[in-house]
């Protein structure tokens, strides 16, 4: 047997033969019928709401800078499964999103990303002080409910198996029998093993071995690794310290620079382990000045990638054998003494000022920090950082003034001996309740109740009752909260870093950016929990509107739960809980993010200027921000919030961004005199500056779906007539130039699109050199590839009449013609490409298993339909790789997957319109429409990589047995 018949699925017999006609008719109105999908709760949604929704938060994505997300949306805008439980088979993190967005009726707040899209009439700036307005205060006499406690067992898809490739690595004897002694035999998972030999690989040996199996990563895929070794070393390092008895640090300004001292020593010993190792795999370059930092690097990989793959436990033991006195002996891990703090509690002191200089060269920088008092007493001192020499001359200048402080040893206090908390006993309306339903969800031990109980105390509320503080040995919530933020981002990083790696090799840097948990999204937590309610907080504290102290009680309660628990919260957890981690943002705030947008399109962004009104006690602060688009200066106010210049500066910019949004989705028809004048000028600058951008920020706006580019990426003309219509009411009529240079510019990013690196072809290419891809890959990948590199465009009867020639004399063919005395049926040469590919690999299915093949045409309500089956054989899942890879490379040719075979239907581009033809929607529909040239390399590929070359490349052995769907 041939090497198809391990590809081909086949399929029970049916129990009737349906005529031609009769397959044909059914096929279409399956198609139909396809227009609504189930959301798992019995609503349905038609698909043109859930494209809308899908291409909506893309957008939000896209706003907020995580154009990996932003980019998966838009892909699923245009390779939406066709069938109705397709949505099952969506990332968690996008049907939450979909939920919401589909299921609101009005807009809310999802996340860090989404705003409302209107905000309040512009409040101008006040001089007086208005009436005092009061304060808000958390009600805790009603009885809260919390949903989502309940418990969920953790589903995610596989880790990604790098592949066969990879096994060339060496591990080395040493790293093998560490690994071995801390309880993971690397010769149990083969996938697994092949993840901790990348974790071996530095950036310098993936930048040089480009044609190896390091070509298969990128350099985002180490820094992946190396952040999620370093988010878990803290926890590992904090626990470390729990579990010490000697270690009771009075706040969390100590605890974190006690953390930071002790993970300093941790990278540090763990970097001594891996040189003497010896299993880091470095550029030749690199290999010949290796320092401490290149070893920490590798060491932090290899905890990052045990993680990653599930072995937690062996990555703590190592952790602990690696690393001595680690988070362990009494009074470990206290900061060095703070001789600048002491300088500047000399009472003759007064004035303190600092001039540095630097001298060697970039990569040995020597600083020089000296120190100037007012009354001309000075010191000097070198250092590896201006930190480091600002320590060295403080310490200096009390040497030489006052020795007997700079040699003082403070008297060593003997800490006493620890005594577990207990609950308080107060009647507090909720505080108990909560308790209760926290252990619950979480499945804690009646021991963690009291722990709980400090996790829900405000340290404003341990102020005003030391007493009851003080005989339950409790404390505020601070530590806890501190050490909470840690197992937040911890938590984090192994979700992102699982969904990368499951998706592949190459994530896309905002894919693989592991940042911290923002106070606001613990917040959030903390919201869903309905933890406000019932805490604990002082009467001062619950006027104050500025602070939320859902935010500390969110982290408390993750780090009691964390103590109890540990790595188990990966598997097992609150609904709730998984939600919010699967759906945090790790992209850029608001402002951070406008300023991308200006700067991309060469929009001058001034300073913001801010203002005040109201009361001290009750002030409120917005932000006016100024842009200068072209020559015009456009001035917006933001909306008075209560907190700082940054939170009223952060609401400005995310006003403007909610509003680029709302003009891109259409969700709202009509604007103010204000947000005309803005979008107005926003939009002609990037329409204007678009023809002029590099590759890579092209690239960059195909992602993010800037300019309507997500709807012509997902082939959708009427809704870019749409959004064509409503930017050229807005900006009027543009220079014909201009309109050429747009064409142009929309023609390059789909091009980029299509053949980008990340793209499924190039993947797929890279999978074949790289000697990792099964033989259906290999075949679906020639094939893709010979159809994107297709000339010559086809008329569909000739194509078939030549393809059924070759074909007749191999394989029984019913051949059916429903079209009529239509004339020429015009594909273009791409078109004609993915469908020859496609009938020849259903041919050499037919063939293997020795069954017939049909072949039917009609034409309905102007539309052309092919459908293709094969006797017995479930067509779908035989063609599925290359249905993935040509999806991609031929949007414009819609594969409808039926009971058993596949219907191909194409997507008219001169449709009638509702909507005026504007001069910009023409633009990009000729883009869409032309033939989009192919890189030369991709070609260069196809001229060499012919058929029968392939076939002499792939192994002939006996396939499998036939699949049974």
């Amino acid at each position: 047997m041939n090497h198809w018949v391990g590809i081909v699925a086949l399929r029970d017999a049916p129990s009737s033969v349906s005529t031609p006609l009769h397959r044909m008719a059914t096929a279409i109105e399956t198609a139909r019928r396809i227009r609504t999908y189930s959301l798992g709760t019995g609503r349905k949604v038609l698909h043109a709401d859930l494209r809308d929704a899908l291409r909506a938060v893309g957008r939000r994505y896209s706003l907020a800078n995580d154009s990996a997300r932003a980019a998966a949306s838009f892909r699923a805008v245009r390779f939406f499964p066709d069938y109705t439980d397709a949505w099952r088979d969506l990332p968690w993190w996008l049907q939450q999103e979909l939920a919401r967005e589909l299921e609101a009726s009005l807009p809310v707040q999802r996340s860090a990303v989404t705003v409302q899209a209107r905000r309040p009439p512009r409040q101008q700036p006040i001089t007086g002080k208005p009436q005092r307005r009061a304060g808000s205060v958390a009600s805790t006499t009603c009885v809260v409910e919390r949903v989502g406690l309940e418990p969920m067992d953790v589903v995610r898809p596989l880790l990604t198996d790098p592949g066969a490739p990879f096994d060339v690595i060496d591990l080395g004897a040493v790293l093998e029998a560490d690994l071995a002694s801390a309880g993971l035999s690397v010769a149990d998972d083969p996938a697994h093993a092949r993840w901790l030999r990348i974790a071996t690989l530095h950036a310098s040996y993936v930048y040089e071995d480009v044609h190896g199996p390091a070509g298969l990563l990128t350099l985002h895929t180490l820094n992946m690794l190396g952040s999620l070794g370093g988010a878990w070393l803290d926890l590992l390092v904090l626990d470390a310290l729990a579990g010490d008895p000697k270690v009771q640090d009075k706040d969390e300004g100590t605890q974190s620079a006690r953390l930071a001292h002790h993970r300093k020593e941790a990278v540090r010993q763990l970097g001594a382990w891996a040189a003497a190792a010896g299993f880091a795999h470095l550029g030749r370059g690199q290999a010949q000045s290796e320092t401490a930092s290149v070893a920490e690097t590798l060491a932090l990989q290899v905890v990052g990638a045990l993680v990653l793959i599930g072995a937690d436990e062996p990555a703590r033991r190592l952790v602990a054998a690696k690393t001595r006195d680690v988070g362990r002996g009494s009074g470990a891990g206290v900061p060095q003494r703070d001789w600048i703090t002491l300088v500047q509690e000399r009472p003759y002191v007064r004035g303190m000022r600092w001039s540095y200089d630097t001298e060697g060269p970039d990569h040995d920088r020597t600083f020089s920090a000296t120190l100037h008092v007012d009354d001309g007493r000075t010191a000097s001192a070198t250092g590896g950082s201006k930190k480091a020499a600002r320590q060295a001359a403080a310490h200096a200048f009390l040497i030489r003034y006052e020795p007997a402080a700079a040699f003082a040893v403070p008297a060593p206090r003997r800490a006493p001996a620890p005594v577990g908390p207990s609950c308080y006993g107060v009647d507090e309306p909720g505080h108990g309740k909560a308790i209760r339903d926290l252990r619950q969800g979480f499945g804690l031990a009646g021991t963690a109740e009291p722990w709980l109980a400090q996790a829900l105390t405000h340290k404003s509320w341990a102020y005003e009752n030391p007493g009851l503080v003080e005989g339950a040995h409790q404390r505020s919530n601070s530590l806890l909260a501190h050490a909470g933020s840690h197992v937040a981002r911890a938590l984090m990083a192994y979700e992102r870093a699982h969904e990368a790696a499951s998706r592949g090799l190459r994530p896309a840097p905002e894919e693989a950016r592991i940042g911290s948990v923002g106070n606001a999204e613990c917040g959030r937590l903390g919201e869903e929990l309905r933890l406000t309610p019932a805490m604990l907080i002082g009467t001062g504290e619950r006027r104050n509107r500025r602070s939320d102290p859902g935010e500390g009680a969110a982290q408390a309660v993750l780090a009691v739960a964390w103590r109890q628990l540990g790595a188990r919260l990966l598997t097992r957890r609150p609904y709730v809980l998984h939600t919010w981690l699967t759906t945090l943002d790790q992209g850029l705030d608001p402002a951070t993010q406008l300023q991308n947008v200006c700067s991309r399109f060469g929009i001058r962004l001034h300073e913001p200027e801010f203002y005040v009104r109201g009361e001290e006690h009750a002030e409120e602060r917005y932000c006016e921000l100024v842009l200068t688009c072209g020559e015009e200066n456009i001035r917006w106010a933001g909306t008075p919030v209560m907190g700082g210049k940054t939170t009223a500066k952060q609401r400005a910019a995310q006003e403007i961004l909610a509003l680029l949004h709302a003009h891109a989705s259409g969700s709202t028809g009509t604007w103010s005199a204000e947000e005309t004048r803005l979008l107005r000028g926003v939009l002609r600058q990037q329409l204007y500056q678009a023809p002029h951008l590099p590759p890579k920020e092209r690239l960059n706006c195909a992602r993010d779906g800037v300019l309507g580019l997500d709807l012509l990426a997902s082939t959708d003309p009427e809704g870019f007539r749409a959004w064509a219509h409503r930017t050229q009411t807005l900006v009027g009529d543009l220079p014909q130039d201009t309109l050429d240079d747009l064409t142009r510019f929309y023609t390059q990013c789909l091009t980029q699109v299509r053949y980008n690196d990340d793209s499924s072809l190039r993947t797929a290419l890279r999978s074949v050199a790289a000697g990792a891809a099964d033989v259906s890959t290999r075949l679906a990948a020639a094939a893709a590839l010979r159809a994107a590199t297709a000339e010559h465009p086809a008329d569909l009867r000739g194509l078939l009449a030549a393809w059924w020639a070759q074909t007749a004399e191999t394989v029984l063919v019913r051949l059916s013609d429903g079209t009529g005395q239509r004339g020429v049926l015009a594909l273009t040469a791409v078109e004609a490409g993915a469908l020859r590919e496609v009938l020849g690999w259903a041919a050499e299915a037919a063939r293997a298993v020795n069954r017939p093949m049909s072949v039917e045409l009609t034409i309905d309500t102007d539309r052309l339909y092919v459908l293709v089956g094969i006797d017995g054989v479930n067509v779908p899942k035989t063609c599925a790789r290359l249905l993935l890879l040509l999806d991609e490379i031929v949007p414009s040719m819609r594969c409808t997957v039926t009971e058993d075979s596949l219907l191909f239907h194409w997507r008219q581009l001169d449709g009638s319109s509702d909507l005026d033809e504007t001069a910009l929607a023409v633009a990009g529909l000729t883009a869409l429409s032309e033939p989009l040239p192919v890189p030369a390399d991709l070609k260069r590929q196809a001229r060499d990589a012919s058929p029968s070359r392939l076939d002499q490349r792939l192994p002939r052995r006996d396939g499998p047995d036939p699949q049974s769907p």
